[in-house]
């Protein structure tokens, strides 16, 4: 369901049974009409914040600061409940460019380059930011517009995203930190806020922004005094708003300092802190040098405080994976510092091509592949019994890579034996080309929503494909293609030189085409 139409259909709510109904809604058009609808009994279950409290898991993680914070996680079936919930809720938010977290296409980068190269920066933090939401200021928020629920479905939604705690000796119904629906709901709830810390920051010509509980003001000129106007200002709006401000981390940065913003380095431009590359670095470097086991003995010193949640024994390839990724959002895909430390850490690990460095460039049903290229995709076993694909382009081998995942799913439908099957899986799964680099590579994936390309740049796929074809996918990989950076009338000379037929070429047009 589109945004317009669950609003559309949530003007229409007027008891908890309407409110199934929506919620049944949103989930079977996300799931495609394969999920199992929500009953009536589980939700008069859920709305109860004193008997949802059972469904939570609780556990702690280490702050920063110090200390540790709460995360209640839902079980099963209300993380489901919650999740469809905060679909509901989302189609009614459009948050102000000043509020980045917990808003689609919105991150912490976006929140620190609202601050970039300005002389003074100051951020403060708010106090238990999430118990600090109770369900009677959900159920009043719910009321009024844009939602303008009546008392029975405000009370039912508050009740259902609220959980019962005991918060410094007191027993009360608030939102939990790590529901589903928990951010949304402190973003709608922190409207009036928002709106007056802004008029705030316009009265003193200052930028502003709010990640969450992070609230960060920056100016050319320093009004952050501790006791000057502004600050009494700040307090008053923000304990006007029943919330208050965690002295341990309200600061004021200047321009001789590094600065920072949730994180990130905001002095001449977001990045990330130069302890975070070195530590990546280093880690790399032990493990080249010394091995794995000495790189591991060194991440465990650093890692395990913030990593050991649920094991013993915390995964080193996937922070530093998580922590890559990270770096990568922050400082972009062409960045050279993070592609140095991928390509060490791929070589490292082992990993197979992925599209971690890729850029997507085209893709097509492998029903619809094998059809207009008139080649079939050969699923074959190794001496392992391991699942490995590739198809012939005018007697040429090139190699299809194969998530984890799709290769388990071949295997098995292979093992039934059952054309059907196998004819539908080729409908329903999508081969995709890649570029990475100065490389390119096929990978089959599940259907997911993809950005349409240009049928301007077929030729540079065509003219990769003959340099591809030649050679397995690891070898392409390390392989730079002859073609690129060639002038158009360049690319074609060498297509028709090649043994890629016109023939071929104007299938591959009818593909791009349809």
């Amino acid at each position: 369901m589109t945004k317009e139409a669950i609003v559309a259909a949530a003007a229409k709510v007027k008891s908890t049974h309407d409110l199934l109904t929506i919620l049944n809604k949103i989930k079977m058009d996300d799931l495609g009409g394969k999920g199992h609808p929500f009953i009536m009994p589980h939700l008069n279950y859920f709305i109860h914040p004193a008997r949802n409290k059972k469904s939570y898991k609780e556990f702690r993680i280490p702050k920063k600061s110090g200390g540790f914070r709460m995360i209640s996680a839902p079980k099963n079936m209300l993380k489901s409940f919650l999740t469809y919930t905060n679909k509901l809720l989302q189609a009614f938010y459009e948050g102000p460019e000043y509020v980045t977290g917990f808003v689609p296409e919105k991150s912490v980068v976006d929140n620190a380059e609202r601050h970039v190269g300005m002389n003074y920066v100051f951020n403060t933090d708010l106090k238990d930011f999430f118990p600090s939401i109770t369900k009677s200021r959900v159920w009043a928020t719910l009321k009024r517009p844009p939602f303008n629920f009546n008392d029975t479905v405000a009370d039912a939604i508050a009740g259902i995203c609220c959980t019962e705690m005991v918060i410094d000796g007191e027993t009360r119904w608030v939102l939990p930190q790590g529901s589903p629906a928990s951010p949304i709901l402190t973003n709608i709830v922190c409207r009036n806020l928002d709106r007056r810390l802004y008029k705030l920051a316009k009265k003193y010509n200052l930028r502003y922004s709010r990640y969450a509980d992070d609230i960060t003001f920056s100016s050319n000129r320093n009004v952050f005094h501790k006791d000057g106007d502004f600050q009494k200002e700040l307090v008053e709006i923000i304990t006007g708003q029943n919330f208050s401000i965690n002295e341990k981390k309200t600061r004021v940065q200047n321009k001789n300092q590094r600065q920072e913003v949730t994180g990130l380095v905001v002095s001449d431009r977001v990045n990330v802190t130069r302890e975070y590359v070195r530590g990546l670095d280093n880690l790399l470097y032990i493990w080249e040098k010394h091995g794995e086991a000495d790189a591991y003995a060194k991440f465990l010193t650093h890692y395990t405080p913030k990593q050991n949640l649920h094991s013993n024994k915390p995964n080193m390839q996937a922070v530093i994976q998580g922590k890559l990724l990270y770096m990568k959002m922050v400082k972009g895909a062409d960045n050279e510092v993070w592609r140095r430390l991928q390509r060490r850490f791929n070589k490292l690990s082992g990993a197979k091509p992925s599209t971690v460095e890729a850029t997507l460039k085209y893709k097509y049903t492998i029903a619809d592949f094998e059809k207009k290229i008139g080649q079939v995709l050969a699923f074959e076993p190794n001496k392992d019994g391991v699942i490995f694909c590739s198809f012939n382009l005018n007697g040429k081998k090139t190699s299809v890579t194969l998530s984890h995942y799709v290769r388990t799913r071949i295997s098995n439908i292979l093992a039934k034996n059952n054309a059907a099957v196998l004819e539908k899986f080729k409908t329903s799964y999508m081969l995709v080309f890649y570029e990475q680099d100065n490389s390119c590579f096929w990978r089959i994936e599940r259907k997911r929503t993809w950005v349409k390309t240009d049928l301007s740049d077929l030729i540079d796929t065509i003219s990769q494909a003959v340099v591809l074809s030649s050679s397995v996918i690891p070898e392409a990989l390390n392989e730079p293609s002859s073609t690129l950076g060639k002038s158009t009338d360049e690319m074609l000379t060498t297509l028709i030189d090649s043994d890629f037929d016109l023939k071929t070429l104007d299938e591959w047009d009818k593909i791009k085409s349809s």
